[in-house]
């Protein structure tokens, strides 16, 4: 499994209201993985034999409380950034420098700077080969 580091611009600087849409949008994609990995693994307890499937669903559930949690986040930080102030400014770069996948950087960097660092890899931020 490798994932890419982004290189960060010097100083990104934008609304707090805009940093936690940013950070909504992320977490939002997150569940969304989150619930595919859910909808998968429901697809595969299908094939398990009977009495093994209860002890699976506990683990399950737990994923099924993960899209949750998420979901509330989500709602948490864009509630938050309806309420948050559109003339004040932030500074991403040191919240940056604290994710480690590329591809998240660069949506949050571009989505706040404007500029676009190509297409993204339409199968997520990880590669497994």
């Amino acid at each position: 499994m490798t994932a890419v580091a982004a290189t960060i611009m010097d100083r990104v600087r934008i609304s707090p209201a805009k940093a936690l849409d940013l950070l909504a949008g992320e977490i939002a994609m997150a569940c969304h993985a989150s619930q595919h990995l859910d909808d998968t693994l429901g697809k595969m307890l299908e094939l398990i034999a009977p009495e093994e499937r209860l002890k699976v669903m506990q683990d399950l559930h737990a994923i099924d409380l993960l899209n949750q949690h998420l979901t509330a986040l989500a709602n948490f930080a864009r509630d938050l950034g309806l309420q948050a102030s559109e003339e004040a400014a932030v500074d991403l770069t040191s919240a940056l420098s604290h994710i480690t996948l590329g591809d998240v950087v660069k949506r949050i960097e571009g989505a706040a700077t404007g500029v676009s660092y190509g297409a993204a890899d339409e199968d997520g931020d990880l590669d497994l080969f």
